[in-house]
């Protein structure tokens, strides 16, 4: 078992007064198969209280609304995250034929239909579609998500003040650079060109280890391979995610996952600022 502490701090500064605003946060770690929130404690600069709910998805988001003006806006999380070590070699896939037959069913369609469509992020242009990799080519979902995840990697060159929030894969594939959140939505893409359920993954990573991507939030991949459930996949690191991930939600796109979003009563111009601090505590003796 691995122990991380997150902090995470957004700062905003406004040049005219904020008479009303709310701000929903997406950065509390989730509790599930491969990790446990140990605690958590949340601050905002403004004193308001925090109202929490779940989303569509069954992710909390942290919810502040403020109706006295200010200026200035920070909001702090601290978290301890327990993440527990996973073996792929135990993993039995089912043959390429049974695969297939149970993608092609509508009962699959219906239950992964969310994580099928697609969405304005992940769509690509009729150009385009001739970088999709083709399941058809492979001799299974698990060989195919691999190769993808290395095909993505080495289609985009990761820069960043390059793309922003509103670029969508097919955008990152013309100008064949961006960053993680391009990354992402590229591998979904493809995958949903295949039948193959993807979907978007918000969180943190690692950062005693040289991973690409991990001053700040993160964001990866999960594919469902029928047979033995989701599985997540790094393209922008080109790895297949393990412990050193630690997850918050996921969607089916960036939308869905957006660390802030906010609603605010203002004018002029604003600067924000984000900080994230991922420190691995010493690792912990546990039997499995």
């Amino acid at each position: 078992m691995k122990e991380y502490t997150i902090k995470y701090e957004s700062f905003n500064v406004y040049e005219e007064n904020v008479s009303e605003a709310v701000f929903d946060f997406r950065v509390l770690p989730c509790n599930d198969g491969t990790q446990v929130v140990a605690n958590s404690r949340m601050y905002n600069s403004i004193g308001e209280s925090i109202f929490n709910f779940r989303n569509l998805f069954g992710f909390e988001v942290n919810r502040i609304r403020a109706l006295s003006g200010f200026k200035e806006f920070s909001f702090t999380l601290n978290a301890t995250v327990q993440k527990i070590t996973t073996d792929i070699s135990d993993i039995i896939f089912l043959p390429r034929e049974s695969e297939i037959e149970i993608m092609s069913s509508n009962d699959f369609f219906i239950e992964h239909h969310l994580f099928l469509q697609k969405t304005a992020y992940t769509s690509l242009s009729a150009y385009n579609r001739k970088y999709i990799l083709l399941l058809i080519d492979y001799p299974g979902l698990f060989d195919y998500l691999i190769s993808l995840n290395k095909f993505i990697n080495s289609l985009l060159t990761y820069k960043t003040e390059i793309t922003d929030v509103t670029t969508t894969a097919d955008d990152a594939l013309n100008i064949k650079s961006g960053v993680c959140q391009d990354y992402a939505h590229l591998f979904i893409s493809m995958c949903r060109q295949n039948g193959i359920p993807s979907r978007y993954i918000s969180g943190y990573l690692n950062q005693g280890k040289d991973f690409i991507g991990n001053t700040l939030m993160h964001a990866w991949t999960e594919a469902f391979i029928p047979g033995v459930g989701w599985m997540g996949f790094d393209p922008t690191n080109n790895l297949r995610v393990d412990e050193n991930y630690i997850k918050v939600s996921h969607g089916a796109d960036y939308t869905d996952c957006a660390p802030i979003k906010g609603v605010l009563k203002t004018k002029g111009e604003n600067k924000t600022s984000y900080k994230v601090v991922v420190t691995q505590q010493q690792q912990q003796s546990q039997q499995q």
